[in-house]
């Protein structure tokens, strides 16, 4: 399989017209077709339906698209990274992160970044949605990951990257740490730490099953919850992206799951420097994997 040929198929699913697409590609229309049905038969199966004037994408087609466009983003990654290190540009890296994500998600191309930009300084901010969102839009921040369901502005592009789901978690010596789950009726006695700042798993969790949960604020990050589970104060519901380390564990939270779509977003057509494109790029690559 050829870069050129994933680039073809990514231009044509945006035009849906092989003229169009073509042109954009600067090749003549014979040979782009060529390159689309040399595609079709490496991935086994029509990916373009065509039918007088009407091009759509097969189900194949749809299911390879997210694929090959991250591929795509992984190749421009390391053009505009290596590009940047034989330039010995400046560069810096500023991310946001929303209430309860954690950088764990982002650190393999937080990595990667620093292999070819060893000099690129990186910046995490962690606040509310809409703190994130302003330092974006007024150049602040580079991106952000944020949860879904939060109000997002139509100036910012936004990617799924990964869903993430409640664990329970508890001192190692808790009762509840026998179990392979958590439900939401083990936690009926228990006493609930939640903060604004972690997730809102716990105002989730009321919502759906309508029980009366005893929660203690704490107004805190990840860290300071933590502290306060090992002091005995409670238990958390934390995503399961974070790492908790003893004398806590944790537990799947089921019945109900408490899934949590994360985004990465950025401030749609504005330019950014290769250390923060390329993360985006890597990101997105990865999204898929």
């Amino acid at each position: 399989m050829e870069l050129s040929q994933v680039r073809y198929f990514a231009t044509l699913c945006k035009t849906l017209n092989f003229t169009r697409a073509a042109e954009q590609c600067n090749v003549t229309q014979p040979a782009f077709t060529r390159a689309i049905q040399r595609l079709e038969d490496e991935l086994g199966g029509p990916l373009i339906f065509r039918e007088r004037n009407l091009t759509q994408l097969t189900e194949l087609g749809r299911a390879m698209r997210p694929h090959l466009e991250a591929m795509l983003d992984a190749a421009d990654a390391a053009t505009a990274l290596a590009a940047a290190k034989r330039q010995h540009t400046p560069s810096s890296l500023k991310i946001g992160l929303g209430p309860g994500i954690g950088a764990a998600a982002v650190a393999d191309a937080v990595k990667e970044v620093l292999k070819a930009l060893p000099d690129a300084k990186i910046h995490f901010e962690e606040s509310g949605p809409a703190a994130l969102i302003e330092a974006m839009l007024t150049d602040m921040l580079d991106c952000a990951l944020l949860a879904d369901d939060c109000d997002m502005p139509e100036r910012l592009n936004r990617w799924p990257l990964y869903t993430d789901r409640a664990v329970a978690v508890l001192p190692a010596e808790h009762e509840l740490a026998a179990r392979n789950t958590v439900t939401a009726r083990d936690l009926l006695e228990e006493t609930i730490i939640v903060s604004d700042r972690c997730g809102g798993f716990a105002g989730q969790l009321a919502a759906i099953t309508g029980f009366s949960l005893r929660l203690q604020s704490c107004n805190g990050a990840a860290a300071q919850m933590l502290d306060l589970v090992a002091a005995g104060l409670g238990v958390a519901l934390l995503s399961d992206r974070l790492r908790i380390a003893a004398p806590l564990t944790s537990r799947m939270f089921t019945e109900p799951e408490l899934p949590r779509r994360i985004m990465l977003t950025a401030v749609a057509g504005r330019p950014l420097n290769p250390a923060a494109a390329s993360f985006v790029k890597l990101c997105r690559a990865r999204a898929f994997h």
